[in-house]
């Protein structure tokens, strides 16, 4: 049992989808996330997800 890919040989990654990945990674600032969305073996779409880490307390007025 287990992923049947990994098993496969990998095919190398050309050098323009290598470049858009570390642009991905560099342009979160430090907090976030990169999803790649891979369709029939081909990757179609690179999601960045950036987060804005805060410290503010709400204050509640009753």
């Amino acid at each position: 049992m287990g992923f049947s890919m990994f098993t496969k040989k990998t095919p190398p990654l050309n050098d323009q989808l290598l470049n858009d990945l570390v642009q991905a990674f560099e342009e979160l600032g430090g907090w976030g996330s990169v999803e790649v969305y891979v369709q029939n073996g081909k990757v179609t779409q690179i999601t960045k997800r950036a987060i804005k880490k805060t410290n503010h307390q709400l204050q509640i007025n009753s």
